[in-house]
Formats: C-alpha cells, sequence, structure tokens
C-alpha cells in the first residue's frame, strides 16, 4: 500500500513538474488549498477526556420519565411473550 502511495506522489510530482502553463499551476493549487480547508473543516482533534454528563449537555438530552415510557409501550399493545421478542433478536 505505501508503495502505491510514493509512487502515486511521484507520478504527480513529475507531471506538476513538467506544466509550463502558470494557470494550470494556480488552479492545482486552488484545488489543493480547498482540499485542506475541507480536511480541517471536516476533522476535528479527539478530546482528552468526555464524560456522560458532557455528552447529556451538549446533545441536551432530557430523560423520558418512567410513566411516559410505559404509557408509549401500552400504546404499541405488544402481544407476543417476551421470550418470542428476545429469540427474534437472535434470528
Amino acid at each position: 500500500m505505501t508503495v502505491n502511495i510514493q509512487a502515486k506522489k511521484l507520478r504527480l510530482i513529475q507531471r506538476i513538474s513538467a506544466l509550463d502553463n502558470e494557470q494550470t499551476l494556480s488552479d492545482i493549487e486552488a484545488q489543493l488549498n480547498s482540499a485542506k480547508d475541507v480536511l480541517n473543516k471536516v476533522i476535528k482533534p479527539t478530546r482528552k477526556q468526555l464524560t456522560v454528563e458532557d455528552l447529556i449537555q451538549e446533545q441536551n438530552y432530557t430523560p423520558i420519565t418512567k410513566e411516559a415510557f410505559y404509557e408509549k409501550v401500552e400504546k404499541l399493545n405488544i402481544e407476543e411473550p417476551l421470550e418470542d421478542l428476545l429469540s427474534m433478536l437472535t434470528k
């Protein structure tokens, strides 16, 4: 894999070195700068420490109450036995 990357870089360098058109070189430079800008926007460094509390605050998480959960379960009207439902997960 590394050999292919090195060979590709060398081919690009050779092709760019052979260019005489200043506009073409400027276009290539603009493309490279644009790609670098996109990468800088997309790739963010990872944090050294992250807690569940941090995530809760960042995502504006509000837990569902027990009553609301059971109300939703009741509305689903599930008739299958729990064992059957669990066995469906492993199929």
